[in-house]
């Protein structure tokens, strides 16, 4: 019993003693008074109505007859012979209210307890759970980890825990998209529920990071389960729109040693995770509290995609991987723009997109068809190199590059933008030394309320404005003009523009 319940139990005997207390000094004013006239006997009402609604209909209904039996013996005494017959049996027509008010007013409020607990469980679910793979979330995970320790001081209940991470995901995200992800993550978060046992904790405490939290098993146990999982995971398939796709994860191990802190347990886990991606992931790894260790017979693979129809992997692939620049296609980014504008919108926080375009491509500049896409190629590895993993470059027309920054506002957005607009002016190709590799880039923050059609026509003005301006420039569309940005802290020049 947590102690919310001890505390909730305490406040319900407390409650309860209080209305015995009531029924019993109803009682001593029938005793004081003369009971002729049965107008007293309503007092019990409330009693009884106090425990139905606080309590519900089985502890009404014992209220109902502790007030009709307490009743009795102060009342029906008083009832001789020659008494005329209209007092018996409004008392017995009281008693019968009473009973009838007990069943309702419980009964209604068996349906109001019900479905507070209804509401509550489903709000504690929400708070504890992931939304997307139904496992326990970082709330949740934090908690158990708490409470482990607890146990681990109190009775030296052995904790381990295992920290999972799959390999190469963000390229599977990338190449498949992200609704391919997301049905691996589900179906991962499966295997693992699966695989461990019912007292484990298995939670998401990450993008595709996992953690499972085992009690009452010893560093030895704890890899045996690591390397079963691994083995699972691995020769798993996970389909999807007709594909049978194929996994790895990276896995560290730790077991919690005497007097050792939540913080460094987890970080030595993690130290074993992290030797498991350096060693070529695929494998797991176990700290011993005095290094990392590697375990089982994992060996690295780079494969994601099952053999059983290769010709629908070659079509899936041109789907979502640009053949030129190696990044993800427009339709690739359109539907992360779409997915990160309505979380935005819900959720809150901030969200800003840029268009590149290379300026030389606008310019028409006649050059073989090799020339262009050694052009859009090496921008986008620029591209991919000045901003963070967490962000998505992608191919977003013919000439032009698209780039998300999720969780970031338009002033940050500008230092990696500015950046490339740098290094693109800057570098120089033997093999095609006239072309030109400036950038003409237009950036924007996508409103709270605003449609992400109306966010991308912003950038598009803005990026409009860049190249009117003779190009080599970023441009800023704040919501109602545009700006032109010399460096991420200051805004040199302010053009309003008709958009």
């Amino acid at each position: 019993m947590t102690n919310t319940d001890k505390e909730s139990s305490k406040q319900h005997l407390l409650l309860e003693g209080l209305l015995v207390a009531v029924v019993l000094g109803v009682t001593l004013l029938l005793w004081s008074y003369d009971v002729g006239n049965p107008v007293l006997l309503h007092c019990y009402y409330v009693p009884v109505v106090l425990a139905g609604f606080f309590r519900g209909a089985y502890r009404a209904r014992m209220m109902a007859l502790l007030c009709v039996m307490t009743a009795s013996v102060s009342f029906l005494p008083s009832l001789g012979i020659g008494v005329p017959l209209e007092e018996p049996m409004a008392f017995v027509l009281w008693s019968a209210n009473l009973l009838v008010v007990a069943v309702l007013a419980g009964t209604l409020s068996d349906g109001r307890l019900s479905a507070m607990e209804e509401l509550r469980e489903a709000h504690e679910k929400d708070v504890l759970t992931d939304a997307l793979t139904g496992i326990a979330n970082r709330r949740a995970y934090d908690f158990e980890l708490s409470r482990r320790r607890k146990d681990w001081n109190r009775e030296q209940t052995p904790i381990c825990l295992i920290l999972l991470d799959i390999d190469h995901f963000k390229n599977f995200n990338d190449r498949y998209g992200h609704q391919a992800g997301d049905t691996v993550l589900e179906a991962f978060a499966k295997v693992l529920q699966h695989t461990m046992r019912d007292q484990d904790l298995v939670a998401r405490y990450g993008g595709e990071e996992f953690g499972v939290i085992l009690s009452g098993v010893n560093l030895d146990g704890a890899k045996e389960s690591a390397e079963r999982v691994r083995n699972l995971i691995e020769s798993s398939k996970f389909p999807h729109q007709g594909l049978r796709l194929s996994l790895t994860a990276s896995l560290g191990v730790a077991q919690i040693l005497p007097g050792e802190d939540i913080t460094s347990f987890i970080q030595r886990a993690d130290a074993a995770l992290y030797s498991s991606k350096e060693a070529g992931r695929n494998c797991v790894h176990f700290h011993d509290g005095t290094g990392c260790l590697r375990f089982g017979q994992g060996i690295a693979t780079e494969s994601t995609v099952g053999a059983a129809d290769s010709t629908l992997a070659s079509k899936l692939k041109d789907a979502y991987t640009d053949e030129t620049t190696g990044v993800p296609t427009q339709k690739v980014f359109l539907e992360e723009f779409r997915r990160r504008a309505a979380e935005t919108h819900r959720y809150g926080g901030d969200l800003s997109v840029a268009i590149v375009t290379i300026d030389s491509l606008l310019a028409g500049t006649e050059y073989d068809v090799r020339a262009r896409k050694s052009l859009l190629a090496k921008v986008a590895r620029l591209a991919t190199s000045v901003t963070r993993e967490t962000d998505l470059v992608a191919r977003y027309d013919g000439n032009s590059l698209g780039i998300l920054f999720p969780s970031t506002v338009e002033e940050s957005v500008l230092i990696p933008l500015q950046r490339l607009r740098h290094e693109a002016a800057e570098y120089y190709d033997d093999q095609y030394p006239a072309l030109s590799y400036t950038v003409s880039i237009g950036v924007a923050q996508v409103g709270s309320d605003e449609s992400p059609g109306a966010s991308l026509q912003r950038v598009e003005n803005a990026l409009a404005a860049a190249i009117v301006a003779g190009g080599s420039a970023v441009y800023l569309h704040d919501g109602t003009c545009v700006h032109v940005t010399d460096s991420p802290e200051s805004v040199k020049q302010e053009q309003e523009l008709d958009v």
